[in-house]
């Protein structure tokens, strides 16, 4: 059995897995846990390299497929072969579509913000060149061993110049610790083979938000989902790339709505324009 530090459940009821972004862990989840927990089984799972989970073990062989084979065998430890709800911000995005593309059939729903997902760029268009030279950057400063420049780097271009020299000197140097796998994930995402057009039939129901202030690049990751999933109703919400933890009161009722209306029963108007397409 995986350790149960690296998960937080809580409530009874549908299963429901949140993952959360890089630099981050499950603990993230904490108020839209404590909003739905009377209804759902809520999985909050810490992502390799965060919060209490184990770093990789290949770093060199990393990939965003072993990313999600992991939270895929947590899940089944979990939950057997029970279906569930899945719900992840920035990584914790671009891990859940790995995931459902590699197991549609055991996932009722997703929820996406802002998914990190670069592989669906076309590799010439500006905003893919942008976090490969955001990943440059990082692995740069890594290499010289100049940790908090490189942790600096991947803060502000999220969250605004100036941002990580604003922290506690303490919050910077717990952010410092998770460095070394935020340039895994930016690798991991960077190298991924699957396309836009392997998700074209991927026919869950999805509730995708994005936010007009955050950077280009997960604004369009966010257009080529619009384009791309059949069944994705899209939401734009104010607070940036990082709104699920800064914003999260201005989030998750759109997350807890879209929930609702799936437990909901159909109408007599929807049932009656079901049986006019059968």
């Amino acid at each position: 059995m995986q350790s149960e530090q690296v998960i937080t459940e809580r409530g009874t009821g549908t299963p429901l897995v949140l993952l959360h972004s890089s630099l981050s862990s499950k603990t993230q989840w904490s108020k839209l846990s404590e909003q739905l927990i009377t209804g759902y089984r809520i999985i909050a799972i810490d992502l390799y390299g965060y919060g209490e989970s184990e770093f990789p073990d290949s770093p060199n062989q990393f990939s965003l497929a072993k990313e999600a084979a992991r939270i895929a065998r947590i899940i089944r430890q979990y939950l057997g072969n029970e279906r569930f709800h899945l719900i992840g911000h920035s990584y914790g995005g671009a891990t859940a579509l790995r995931l459902a593309h590699e197991n549609p059939s055991r996932i009722l729903s997703l929820g996406l913000y802002e998914p990190v997902a670069f592989f669906l760029l076309d590799q010439s268009e500006p905003a893919y060149r942008i976090m490969q030279q955001v990943e440059q950057q990082i692995a740069s400063n890594l290499a010289k061993g100049d940790i908090p420049t490189a942790t600096a780097h991947f803060i502000d271009f999220w969250s605004g110049q100036g941002t990580y020299q604003g922290l506690p000197v303490e919050k910077q140097r717990m952010l410092d610790r998770y460095i070394n796998k935020v340039l895994l994930d930016f690798q991991a995402v960077l190298r991924e083979t699957l396309r836009a057009e392997d998700y074209r039939n991927l026919a869950l129901p999805v509730c995708l938000l994005r936010s007009q202030e955050s950077p280009l690049p997960t604004r369009r990751v966010a257009e080529v989902l619009e384009h791309t999933l059949p069944r994705l109703e899209a939401h734009w919400v104010p607070g940036g790339h990082l709104a699920p933890i800064t914003n999260a009161d201005e989030v998750n009722p759109y997350w807890i709505n879209f929930l609702r209306h799936l437990r909901e029963p159909a109408g007599p108007e929807e049932d009656e324009r079901a049986k006019l397409l059968l």
